[in-house]
């Protein structure tokens, strides 16, 4: 995990209410983390049991999610209907434990596969599933819509710089002692740190601004959808999603990470970025309400 502000899957470079619709999870005590899952992982299928997913979280025992990779993964699999053991491991535990079962520099997500077998990138994950599932169509309905989450896979990497200056030095409060010390001397490196926990009121205004600025492509991409959608040239529902569709695709999930990961900066610093567009807005919400609650509450 070498890049600072992907938060899991470093072979990418870069990482409402008055709570931002998601409620807030509730306080839970620490618990000790169980040994990785040693199960045999049964065949894909519609009703896939036997997956293992290893996802990023703040501590030993935790569950909030904060990578935006690793929510890409979770949302194409709710997508699916995919059932699947969740493994949520801390920065230590996937350097130490994960390590061992998969290999030296593995990144989260990993998908360990009925066969033993592992993937790990999002991308790769997506693709898999594309493959294999019966209904694997949906991540991507066709070309036009998976050279379109592509864009958003790589517009992910130039938002990445702004969003992760406002978030790296919250993170870094929520995580306990053994990763923290990880994610300050290893991952990011103390020089760094210390320039992004220093910075002024102003320069965090100005990532504000400019990941604002650049997520007007996408409002512009949301509003035609809208038009084409009051103009009757739209299947129902194809409004409210990024490619058209009529279900989320992995567009939105490559897209919906990233606003995941700046719940990490507060609430005043999202809402900024995420809704003062109108249409993007509206998609956010969207997104919250379709993934619901077992998704969202773990949610910063």
């Amino acid at each position: 995990m070498s890049s600072a502000t992907d938060l899991a899957e470093t072979k990418h470079a870069g990482e409402d209410g008055s709570t931002l619709e998601a409620p807030p999870a509730e306080p839970q005590p620490q618990r000790p983390q169980p040994p990785l899952s040693t199960k045999t992982s049964r065949s894909l299928s519609a009703s896939t049991d036997g997956l293992v997913l290893f996802d990023l979280t703040n501590e030993v025992g935790g569950t909030l999610a904060f990578s935006p990779h690793c929510m890409k993964s979770i949302i194409d699999l709710k997508l699916l209907g995919v059932g699947y053991e969740r493994q949520r491991l801390s920065f230590v535990q996937v350097r130490r434990d994960l390590e061992k079962r998969i290999g030296q520099g593995v990144t989260v997500p990993s998908l360990e596969l009925s066969d033993g077998s592992h993937l790990t990138d999002s991308w790769k994950i997506a693709e898999y599933l594309e493959a294999k599932h019966p209904r694997g169509f949906l991540l991507f309905p066709n070309s036009a819509v998976k050279s379109y989450a592509a864009s958003l896979n790589e517009f992910g990497k130039l938002l990445a710089p702004h969003i992760g200056a406002l978030t790296i030095p919250q993170i870094a409060q929520k995580l306990d002692e053994p990763s923290r010390e990880y994610f300050i001397d290893s991952k990011i490196g103390q020089a760094r740190f210390g320039r992004l926990s220093g910075l002024g009121e102003e320069e965090k205004e100005g990532h504000v601004q400019s990941a604002k600025k650049m997520l007007g492509i996408v409002e512009s991409s949301l509003a035609c959808e809208a038009a084409k959608a009051d103009a009757g040239s739209v299947q129902s529902g194809g409004n409210r999603w990024l490619a058209g569709t009529e279900l989320p695709s992995h567009a939105d999930a490559c897209l919906f990470g990233w606003y995941c990961y700046t719940r990490s900066a507060g609430d005043a610093a999202t809402r900024e970025i995420w809704f003062e567009h109108e249409h993007l807005k509206k998609w956010v919400k969207d997104m919250i309400q379709w993934c619901g609650p077992e998704i969202t509450n773990d949610l910063i």
